[in-house]
């Protein structure tokens, strides 16, 4: 039995929801660096707003770590990453209106009887988890 064509296409979304999110960090970061934090003439207001910034590229860049995890898990078939990335769809449910459907559709997919019967498989091991690319050039 080989790995459903939706665990792929979910874990293919977290990489590219990573690198998504590694962008908007960038940006974020550049703001502050930018100036636009000068123009604010109240001390107050600008910590506040450097405050929410620096939590916000805290939580973004946790977010696309948690993705790139739960991607690489997925592509190995592991059971701790099919929970991840029901933790995950269950975050983005309140990013609407994409997130919300992107979301549920992890959940849905995610917890559907015969995807989960795939995953206990490879957790007994009667199924081997598939090889990535990475691990044919580490092999080779």
């Amino acid at each position: 039995m080989k790995r459903p064509d939706g665990v792929t296409a979910i874990a293919v979304w977290f990489f590219v929801d990573a690198l998504l999110l590694l962008i908007f960090t960038c940006i974020l970061i550049a703001i502050p660096t930018s100036g636009a934090i000068g123009e604010i003439n109240d001390p107050v207001g600008e910590f506040f707003v450097i405050f929410f910034l620096t939590c916000s590229v805290i939580f973004i860049l946790l977010f696309g770590i948690l993705s790139v995890f739960a991607g690489w898990g997925l592509l190995r078939i592991k059971e701790w990453a099919r929970w991840l990335s029901i933790i995950i769809g269950f975050f983005s449910l309140f990013a609407f209106p994409f997130g919300t459907i992107i979301g549920a559709l992890i959940i849905w997919y995610l917890l559907k009887a015969d995807v989960r019967e795939v995953f206990d498989m490879a957790e007994s091991g009667a199924i081997p988890a598939e090889p990535t690319s990475i691990d044919a050039e580490i092999s080779a």
